[in-house]
């Protein structure tokens, strides 16, 4: 076979969906195809269904499927007032969900045992769309290729954020001076206890805008928050 025609040629496990309406169909497959869990990270903009039309997950849900999402927090248009209600919805159908920062694509992973994925966009055009303009995703059931999902979702996962705590960052908005002191007084030592002696305030206050400090920030340590304060001038 010539080299142009095998590098033509596209694996059988290896499937490219193109069209809005063509993926929104073959994610509501696999949705109903799936048994246990299916894990999401959801990032950028929609590019077939919209999270408030998604039926399908209603309904595998109900079943006992298990989903566990994280967003990314640009992806979230925490300026929406419908944002947290939505969120809330899903939290009470019991979708487990965190907000993590600079998601790598978008990834449906049903059962560790096919996945959908959508690349983010690289700039030349809107995410996972072709030469042609129309979005595309691939359709994978490779199993080496599940497995490296299935890794990056569970390292993705476990330094994600809770939703709650990203969300009143993002909300509250950039550093107020009554931070960028506590921050000081962080950075120099001082105990949560002093702290809130200082800015009279409990310690739980401190706790919880120490908490807040981190969100804004994407970190998860006391450690990172202080590269991170350094590395982006916030004193």
């Amino acid at each position: 076979m010539p080299a142009a025609d095998a590098a033509a040629v596209v694996p059988p496990d290896v499937e490219v969906v193109v069209g809005a309406r063509t993926i929104a169909e073959r994610y509501a497959a696999l949705q109903r195809s799936a048994r246990r869990e299916i894990l999401a990270l959801s990032a950028g903009p929609v590019v077939a269904v919209p999270a408030a039309d998604n039926s399908g997950q209603r309904e595998a849900m109900r079943a006992g499927v298990r989903y566990r999402v994280v967003y990314d927090r640009d992806a979230l248009a925490l300026t929406d007032s419908d944002t947290p209600p939505l969120l809330e919805h899903w939290a009470s159908l019991g979708e487990e969900m965190r907000v993590a920062f600079g998601l790598p694509l978008k990834l449906v992973l049903v059962d560790r045992a096919r996945a959908l994925v959508v690349p983010l966009a690289d700039g030349t055009g809107p995410d996972g769309a072709g030469p042609d303009g129309e979005p595309r995703a691939t359709v994978l059931r490779s199993r080496p290729l599940l497995d490296a999902l299935g890794w990056i979702f569970d390292r993705v996962w476990d330094s994600a954020l809770p939703v709650p705590v990203a969300i009143a960052a993002a909300v509250d908005g950039p550093l107020t001076a009554e931070d960028r002191r506590l921050l000081s007084l962080l950075l120099n030592g001082y105990t949560d206890q002093a702290i809130g002696a200082q800015v009279g305030v409990s310690e739980r206050t401190v706790q919880r805008r120490v908490r807040r400090l981190l969100a804004l920030a994407g970190v998860r340590s006391r450690l990172q928050l202080g590269w991170h304060a350094a590395r982006h001038h916030w004193l």
